[in-house]
């Protein structure tokens, strides 16, 4: 389970924005928008995403250690690399890797990688980091899959991230182009038709993109960035969590989940400005009332626009059968 929409209050002047225009969002020169770019769009073409997720988690945590974080990837690649013969295709390769990551035994100290019964619902945004996920070998959809794609391209593969309904997976290409889907969460190779069930993913959000896309590496950035979108909705501004939310849209005009935070910027900014100080259109000035319907409006388009591509929020009933598909893996594993 990924995200639903958050509200963090702050306590901010509603009266300090006056100057601006209607609706308006500083939005600040973030230097973590320009280091995703940059590794976004590499001279050479070859985007790497262990950089990648380097960065991603430099910016979540100030304290992270990017020296151990890489050392350790290096060190479970390797571990993969000296099972396998030079030149071995990738179904083979990804075998080893999954038997690396999930089967217990001496290379991992009979203590495997596994889903986190704890936060099934990945209410914890810090779980969503690559850098929790080694710490602990507890993971989620979101962790265990981007692991996956940065081990397999150390291993020579072609990996992508695709994304379902609050949930997301790896696509491995094997040697004659052909993609498979590959489950992080509950190791596997299902066909779309699993997903497609289960998820009950319509042919709209199939026919949009949305879901069931398999991604271009560029696109897949946009994907990883996924649990720094929920970092900045904890703790950073709104304009801040708008910038972040439009370089997701600029390296994927397909991906909901850089729409729904657009939109959570601008419904962030109306609470913080109006919302948390009780304030309604019709006690505000002109000047106030126009810029809270400004931001109402934007929020409420943007919402249209990904809605029209199919997207929903979570529901109670698909939330139910999420967590019983928690508990019949608990029970299959012994959890």
């Amino acid at each position: 389970m990924r995200w639903g929409w958050v509200v963090v209050f702050l306590a901010i002047s509603p009266w300090t924005w006056a100057q601006q225009p209607p609706g308006a969002i500083e939005v600040p020169n973030d230097p973590i928008v320009r280091i995703i770019e940059q590794l976004a769009d590499p001279a050479d073409g070859r985007i790497d995403y262990a950089k990648v997720q380097t960065a991603i988690e430099r910016a979540a945590n100030p304290k992270f250690d990017a020296k151990a974080f890489n050392a350790d990837l290096d060190h479970w690649a390797n571990l993969v690399k000296a099972r396998v013969p030079k030149g071995a295709p990738p179904t083979e390769v990804m075998t080893a890797l999954g038997q690396v990551i999930y089967t217990p035994g001496p290379w991992n100290d009979n203590h495997p990688f596994s889903y986190d019964l704890d936060d099934p619902m990945g209410s914890i945004y810090q779980n969503k980091l690559v850098s929790t996920y080694l710490r602990t070998r507890k993971g989620n959809c979101v962790s265990m899959p981007t692991l996956l794609i940065i081990l397999g391209q150390k291993l020579g593969l072609t990996m992508t991230l695709s994304e379902a309904p609050q949930h997301e997976f790896a696509r491995l290409q094997d040697v004659n182009g052909r993609w498979f889907n590959i489950e992080a969460t509950s190791p596997g190779s299902p066909p779309d038709s699993k997903y497609i069930d289960e998820m009950h993913i319509t042919p709209q959000q199939i026919q949009s993109g949305i879901y069931m896309r398999t991604t271009t590496p560029r696109e897949t950035v946009a994907a990883m960035l996924e649990p720094l979108e929920a970092v900045y909705v904890h703790t950073r501004s709104p304009g801040a969590l708008l910038g972040l939310a439009v370089l997701v849209e600029r390296m994927d005009l397909r991906n909901a989940d850089g729409y729904v935070n657009e939109a959570n910027a601008f419904f962030l900014t109306l609470a913080h400005r109006y919302l948390v100080h009780h304030l309604t259109p019709e006690v505000l000035p002109p000047a106030q009332r126009a810029d809270f319907n400004a931001l109402y409006d934007a929020s409420t388009r943007i919402m249209n626009r990904v809605e029209a591509m199919g997207w929903a929020p979570s529901t109670k009933t698909g939330d139910k059968e999420y967590l019983e598909r928690v508990q019949r893996y608990k029970a299959a594993h012994g959890g």
